[in-house]
């Protein structure tokens, strides 16, 4: 039923009443306005320090402000202070900050670098342009503001459908811009590989979908690095046993022979030793030079077990006491998880809740990663740290779940945090910011702001509205909010009222 123009008039200027005002999103834990404006022209950074991280974030963030030309006057002093600034980029990286404000000066202080990252962010949100006298204006605050979770993270699939190096530097852009720190790059697939490899380059040249779908040595360093400047770790994911057919296409002698049909999904055979000889040589001779991150993942779900009801299968677990598929399963989990913490630079082992649910991985070596949510409580009661991402809620590919309901949804305390999950079956670069954002920031600020400020639908829908402007103006194709996934605006209007 189709609202009449006088009363959808009427609902766009109450619309646009609520979101008048200056908000950051996600919503720092304190924030507070002076009332008061002022005009910039330019800021000059005073900092003394070394941190190539942070002088080019100051080069970064400053074309952000001032997208329309620098006016020059009035200048703006801003004064860093960063504890330690040898701060390594990992899971207790300190993100917490303080930006006070005067009126020809901003004071900013962070124990790290990576703190600065983040008040960066917050100020800049903090800037109107008003095209009217070329002007932009600074609004005064105090931001006191540090995360509730660590791990805050989005997942991309790159395997499912190819993923260029821009498309995936245009991600890192705008994770930066609602404070994520955890890029999970789902890299191997059943249906492609493209991960380049110097021990084994036939991997890729026989597993992507075509010549210029794989990614370069130096492309894979290169978002690496690229992530690390805006504060976010990548921490790449190797599925396996399962979702591995691609493999087949170069290996498929370390495949089981129950599933060696083009037609059936793959699994890696755990009663031969070529199969764990192969994946030692890849983490320690190739992979493990391009992801220095102390976290590794190693998927481990879905697992098409029926490939393993073979005679030489059957014989290698009754040889080793596996009374089942499961147990072979796990004796399979525990021997890469082994394989991948010989490397003194590894700390965890990041694995999906099947590997709890039909294995037996050590809580000390492993994380869980929880997409079924009805498992979460009995990961937590064995003693896992555990990342949260419940399918019912938090997978940006199901396009008929709203921002409210990712946004409501009620996280455990005692997880790490979380990451969103954006799947590739139906999303590559022609659509992953549509499907993505602004669904992703509504997950963003859960992970980020204390659970109080994250209660009032309302106030969050307005604040929404207007960070989709921002979004916009940054140049993210953010879908508009209160629509379902994927979906273009209904009719002409703002950015605000879209849907």
């Amino acid at each position: 039923k189709k609202i009449k123009p006088k009363k959808m008039k009427f609902i766009k200027l109450l619309i646009v009443g609520l979101v008048q005002g200056i908000t950051i999103w996600p919503e720092p834990a304190s924030f507070k306005t002076k009332n008061e404006k002022i005009k910039v022209g330019r800021l000059r950074f005073a900092y003394s320090g070394r941190s190539t991280i942070v002088k080019e974030a100051f080069l970064r963030y400053s074309d952000q402000i001032f997208s329309h030309g620098i006016t020059g006057v009035p200048r703006v002093q801003v004064y860093v202070e960063i504890e330690d600034e040898n701060s390594e980029l990992g899971s207790k990286m300190n993100e917490s900050y303080i930006v006070n404000m005067k009126t020809n000066e901003i004071f900013i202080s962070s124990k790290t670098q990576w703190g600065i990252l983040r008040a960066l962010e917050s100020l800049s949100q903090l800037f109107e342009y008003d095209a009217g006298d070329e002007t932009y204006y600074l609004t005064l605050s105090e931001i006191q503001d540090e995360p509730r979770f660590s791990h805050r993270g989005l997942l991309i699939d790159s395997g499912r459908h190819f993923l260029n190096v821009k498309t995936i530097k245009a991600m890192i852009d705008s994770m930066a811009y609602v404070k994520l720190n955890v890029l999970h790059w789902h890299l191997t697939e059943d249906q492609s590989f493209s991960m380049p490899s110097w021990q084994f380059p036939e991997l890729s040249l026989n597993g992507s979908f075509s010549a210029k779908e794989r990614y370069s040595h130096y492309d894979i360093k290169d978002i690496v690095q690229y992530a690390k400047l805006r504060g976010i770790r990548v921490i790449p994911e190797f599925d396996m046993p399962g979702h591995t057919s691609s493999w087949r296409n170069s290996h498929p002698e370390i495949f089981a022979t129950g599933c060696l049909d083009p037609d059936s999904r793959g699994a890696f055979d755990p009663a031969k030793n070529q199969t764990f000889e192969l994946i030692s040589a890849l983490f320690h001779h190739d992979w493990f030079y391009l992801f220095p991150d102390a976290w590794l993942h190693l998927g481990s779900d879905e697992v098409p077990t029926t490939c393993w009801n073979n005679s030489i299968d059957l014989a290698f677990m009754e040889l080793h006491n596996l009374s089942s598929f499961n147990n072979l399963f796990a004796y399979f989990v525990n021997s890469v998880v082994d394989i991948a913490l010989q490397d003194n630079k590894k700390q965890h082992i990041i694995l999906w809740d099947e590997a709890f649910t039909s294995g037996s991985p050590d809580p000390n070596k492993t994380i869980i990663q929880i997409w079924h949510d009805d498992v979460t409580n009995s990961v937590l009661d064995a003693g896992f740290q555990v990342i949260y991402s419940p399918s019912s809620a938090w997978y940006l590919d199901h396009l008929d779940t709203n921002w409210t309901d990712r946004y409501t949804l009620n996280i455990p305390d005692s997880v790490l945090g979380g990451e969103a999950c954006a799947w590739g079956e139906t999303m590559d670069p022609s659509d992953i910011e549509a499907t993505v954002w602004p669904s992703l920031a509504a997950v963003a600020e859960r992970l980020w702001s204390p659970l109080h400020l994250t209660l009032n639908l309302t106030t969050a829908e307005s604040r929404l509205r207007q960070f989709r402007c921002i979004l916009l103006d940054r140049g993210v194709r953010a879908e508009p909010v209160g629509l379902a996934g994927r979906t273009a605006p209904t009719g002409p209007g703002s950015c605000l009222y879209s849907d």
